[in-house]
């Protein structure tokens, strides 16, 4: 990122077209394929939204303008400035529009009003909410009604069934396609299950097995702290596809048990490895009662290589393997963006979410 300038509302566009007009000559072009808007409260995860955002634009050069609302500061408070992040990849020679805004609580209400004179006309706005949506805040659907699609961060939750209520609200409220970080963290695996149990004859497999188990990365980081999510999203994708219904669940340090009527036991274990990112599905083992065994693991040395082995009291089949994405900070958000509508599978997971009992709650903080 060059210089940033801090300067008054009124002279943000101003400002940036100076920048510009410095540059010219110097081999940047300014280009932009859509608008970025990150809402946040002022954190330790500012920085890392600042990252996702930096690799956002190496790829898909955007104009980004992010909302901070501090909360430590007592006045009404409205600060702005802007700057020109430069992407890191062809030599720098493509470059986007930074507009920040910070805003104390009690001027955060102007928040819309501060965005939308700078939204691009005639391009996409994709709108990442970095806030738990489970809380209330009227700024909400002021901003989710500019978008064109909602990006929420469910890392930023204590309760994923909170969580998953209030997407779901904040989807009807707002009319605008929804997407989520973790959800996109997962597709790989989403996508080698689907295309390891396609057949009917598999499917019916994946039915009647009796035990599953996904071991995730517990590893915490100031960024990551709720690593368990991709591993709940995963199991109930796989437990609202199949339209299995949640009786029971246990937890303690190490494994959260989820027991599905007349369908298998889900166990998440926890593995700390330092090497992958928080949060990340290290391997998925399915046990059929007949004594069919599936077991998907990464390798231990290229970790976007997936080996699938499958065997039977009669059998053992050639191990085969599954290239995943290669885990790019930022990736997930690009993916996000860049799907089209809601994924329906992401709608069913939500209200297979919705509709967890108090009881087990517990599974789901």
């Amino acid at each position: 990122m060059n210089s940033e300038y801090i300067v008054q509302p009124y002279e943000i566009e101003e400002q940036l077209a100076k920048i510009w007009e410095s540059l010219q000559g110097k081999g940047k072009t300014r280009a932009s394929l859509f608008n970025l808007v990150i809402y946040t409260a002022k954190n330790s995860r500012i920085n890392y939204l600042y990252e996702i955002a930096q690799k956002l634009i190496d790829k898909f050069p955007c104009r980004v303008l992010f909302v901070t609302i501090d909360d430590t500061i007592q006045e009404d408070t409205v600060k702005t400035s802007v700057a020109v992040m430069t992407t890191t990849s062809s030599g720098g020679a493509t470059a986007c529009d930074l507009i920040n805004i910070v805003l104390s609580k009690n001027t955060q209400e102007r928040a819309p009003f501060m965005v939308l004179p700078h939204l691009l006309t005639d391009l996409p706005i994709y709108l990442l909410w970095g806030d738990d949506p489970s809380q209330v805040n009227p700024l909400s659907q002021k901003l989710e009604k500019l978008a064109t699609r909602v990006i929420f961060d469910s890392e930023s939750t204590k309760d994923l069934v909170d969580f998953a209520k209030a997407v779901l609200t904040h989807r009807q409220a707002s009319g605008s396609d929804i997407a989520d970080l973790n959800w996109g963290r997962v597709e790989g695996w989403r996508q080698m299950l689907a295309e390891t149990f396609k057949s009917r004859e598999r499917l019916d497999l994946l039915r009647n097995m009796k035990e599953i188990t996904i071991t995730y990365n517990c590893l915490e980081t100031p960024f990551f702290c709720h690593n368990k999510i991709q591993a709940l999203y995963l199991q109930a994708w796989i437990a609202s596809q199949l339209s299995w219904t949640l009786m029971t669940t246990q937890k303690n340090s190490q494994a959260t048990k989820l027991e599905y009527e007349k369908a298998a036991t889900i166990t998440l274990l926890a593995k700390k490895v330092p090497s992958l990112a928080p949060g990340r599905i290290l391997e998925l083992s399915f046990q059929g009662g007949d004594g069919c065994h599936f077991h998907f693991v990464r390798d231990s040395v290229s970790s976007q290589i997936v080996h699938i082995h499958h065997s039977t009291p009669h059998f053992c089949q050639l191990p085969l393997q599954f290239i995943l994405d290669r885990y790019e900070s930022g990736q997930s958000l690009v993916k996000e963006i860049f799907h089209k509508g809601t994924s329906r599978h992401y709608l069913n997971l939500l209200h297979n979410l919705a509709g967890v009992k108090k009881k087990d709650l517990s599974a789901y903080e």
